[in-house]
């Protein structure tokens, strides 16, 4: 006799590199989230510094790092999913944290084509400020074009109040089904909107394969301090080929261990309250020559480095 299950909704939680999905998924945790949704977040490198940021129950939480599940879609996600399923009590609901260069149409389709799940929604969060370069980047538009036409729901943050409208229109016709939720600088929400756990109307599975060969990851790890200044300074040399740094540090100047975060035109440190006793740091940017001089040059600020890296 075969069980029938009733189907887990999943909701995707996408968007570009730096664009708030983490900080989303911990407003949901603190807004209420039950204690039987599932959450898996995927990081692009070897050290997943979003899955140590979020505030939720650890055995809740499965990490996926070193690659992009877009582009293993019949692979490790969907093991770990199997898996999970097998070994646990059926999650209510499953939330993916997807990487910040993955598809999540690619992702969505997992949803689409198992019996066990079915798609809710997919939220894809922008950063209002960076929204129009990185729609017109020759060399990140097509992979941020992707995250916002895959979405139901566009979250826009960092957004200057004056650009409001203006902003909610030109999305709107970029990508006309979606609902569009924006945040202002002025006047952040205390809580985003809770995603849909409700079915979304069905569509066909993508057929679009997964290209995001041009970006390059690496990351340090090792018990030695960084000078901060120097490492602001080569962030800052760099900027044309970094789009993204995150992590744990311990800075040279207070021997305290700090969280580092790099996206667009932001750099900022601040106490880290769940620091792993060392430094950790990803480093994501566009492979070449000009990535690897600041691989090399990073690597330098670090005191007998443990190191690794990986391209896509």
């Amino acid at each position: 006799m075969t069980t029938e299950y009733a189907p887990i909704p999943v909701t995707v939680i996408g968007g570009f590199l730096g664009a708030g999905k983490t900080t989303y998924l911990n407003r949901l945790i603190q807004g209420g989230l039950p204690p039987d949704v599932l959450i898996i977040v995927n990081d692009f490198g070897d050290i997943n510094i979003d899955a140590a940021l979020i505030d939720y129950q650890d055995d809740n939480v499965m990490q996926l790092s070193n690659g992009c599940i877009c582009c293993t879609l019949g692979g490790t996600l969907a093991e770990q999913l199997a898996q999970a399923l097998r070994i646990r009590a059926a999650p209510g609901a499953i939330l993916i944290e997807a990487s910040g260069v993955a598809d999540p149409a690619r992702i969505a389709d997992i949803a689409r084509l198992s019996r066990r799940l079915r798609l809710a929604e997919v939220v894809c969060l922008i950063d209002g400020s960076q929204a129009r370069r990185h729609a017109t980047d020759p060399l990140v538009g097509d992979a941020w074009r992707a995250q916002v036409l895959a979405a139901d729901t566009l979250q826009v943050n960092r957004l200057a109040p004056g650009d409001k409208r203006e902003l909610e229109q030109w999305l709107s016709d970029f990508n006309p089904r979606a609902r569009i939720e924006c945040e202002t600088e002025e006047a952040p929400a205390d809580t985003p909107v809770q995603p849909s756990l409700s079915p979304r109307p069905s569509s066909p599975a993508s057929n679009r394969t997964a290209s995001h060969g041009h970006w390059h990851t690496f990351s340090l790890s090792g018990r030695g301090s960084i000078d901060k200044a120097r490492l602001a300074a080569l962030i800052e040399a760099y900027r044309d080929v970094l789009f993204r740094a995150k992590g744990f540090m311990l800075a040279e100047s207070t021997d305290d261990i700090e969280l580092l975060q790099f996206s667009g035109d932001r750099l900022h440190w601040q106490p880290a309250l769940r620091a792993p006793g060392e430094t950790r740091l990803v480093f994501i940017g566009i492979a070449g020559e000009r990535f690897s001089a600041f691989e090399q040059a990073v690597k330098t600020l670090l005191e007998n480095p443990s190191s690794s890296a990986s391209s896509e």
